[in-house]
């Protein structure tokens, strides 16, 4: 089998292609089965260049003849190539955190998902918020973070509740010493009613922010809804001594999840690679395992409508848990995990939400109410 795999590079998270890759090939090694592949690679930089991603995704179908695609890339360019894939037949498997969702959830037949649903996830977060007594809150964000769907969806489900949204901040500030959240302590402490604050952020804004909140005047009174990013290690670990507030969000993976997949994910590819695996290490694992699957579909795994159809019909222990592909959608779905961290403490307390399936259909079914725009490339490969 030919795999042709489109991946990214990332200012923000540099390791992003090496711990995928390294997952992927990892998982293959294994299971016995690198000498059944052969990959054909190509870059696709930030994944902001509808040219590019084309170029080369041509490249790989036509002139490589590829039997199946993996592409580690972002709604917003997958509807270019959806002619190109259409007449090639071809299985295609889209790889991102999921910070977007589609305008439309109609699937095509021989395209599917694999993503870390943080758009989801963030949409969870707003509801949890909306169902508070009291439900005012600020929206609080970067300039990049704000580019892509998961912020809308934190509001939607916010909203969807009977939440008001009080004020809107967006930080602009370089990530380093000159980082600071003045707008949003001073309108804190001018508007004594609104606690509540929805944030999206990636982890090192995450981690100054944080640090900031701490230390201002109405920490104590605070109450955070954060997305799937703020909870990561790296966010947390300059707070070893507590936050002032409550946080809750969501995620779909943690290195300490207990289960039976992910202790042997994380124990084999930190035994391998000497690193602790990251989402991205996680994503590269999970293609694996499907591949795995597509790979036993011998007589027609060039045929990606067939190869959909075959996959619907499994489930596939991964380190988050039970995985299946959504018939509905062509996404995969995941067990999702609440998140908590209790005020004065630094420690992250997770609760699994096994079967998250009513909740997706909901959050499917609920309908974008106006026109969106927003960055091209990928999530965290600004």
């Amino acid at each position: 089998m030919n795999i042709g795999i489109l991946y990214p590079k990332s200012n923000a998270h540099p390791g992003i292609s090496l711990d995928f890759m390294d997952g992927l090939k990892i998982f293959f090694k294994q299971q016995g089965l690198l000498n059944d592949i052969d990959f054909v690679y190509d870059s696709i930089g930030f994944g902001g260049s509808e040219k590019e991603v084309y170029e080369k995704t041509e490249k790989l179908l036509v002139l490589e003849n590829v039997d199946i695609l993996v592409a580690y890339i972002d709604l917003k360019v997958l509807g270019i190539l959806q002619p190109l894939l259409n007449a090639s037949g071809k299985l295609m498997m889209v790889i991102n955190p999921g910070a977007n969702y589609p305008d439309n959830w109609k699937p095509q037949p021989n395209i599917i998902h694999l993503g870390l649903q943080h758009a989801f996830l963030c949409w969870l977060a707003g509801s949890l918020a909306g169902k508070l007594t009291d439900r005012k809150a600020i929206m609080a964000t970067t300039f990049y973070d704000c580019g892509y769907l998961h912020n809308a969806a934190m509001v939607m489900g916010f909203v969807k509740h009977g939440g008001k949204v009080m004020f809107n901040y967006i930080n602009n500030q370089p990530y380093n010493d000159a980082f600071n959240i003045k707008q949003l302590t001073d309108f804190l402490s001018t508007d004594k009613e609104t606690r509540n604050l929805l944030c999206t952020f990636d982890a090192l804004p995450a981690s100054l922010l944080y640090k900031q909140l701490n230390e201002c005047n109405e920490a104590e009174e605070l109450q955070l809804f954060v997305s799937p990013m703020m909870l990561e290690q790296k966010a947390l670990e300059n707070m070893p001594a507590g936050f002032n507030f409550p946080i809750a969000g969501f995620i779909s993976w943690n290195t300490a999840i207990e289960n039976e997949s992910n202790n042997y994910f994380v124990d084999t590819y930190l035994q391998q690679t000497r690193r602790t695996p990251t989402i991205f290490s996680l994503l590269g694992w999970e293609t694996a395992m499907v591949l795995q699957q597509v790979l036993g579909c011998k007589d027609f795994y060039k045929d990606g409508k067939a190869v959909v159809t075959a996959l619907q019909k499994i489930t596939i222990n991964s380190p988050r848990g039970k995985i299946f592909l959504d018939a509905q959608t062509h996404y995969f779905i995941s067990p999702v995990y609440k998140c908590a961290i209790k005020k004065h403490s630094a420690k992250v307390e997770f609760v699994c939400i096994d079967d998250p399936g009513a909740k997706w259909e909901a959050f499917v079914n609920e309908p974008s109410e106006s026109v969106s725009s927003g960055w091209i490339n990928t999530y965290l490969c600004y």
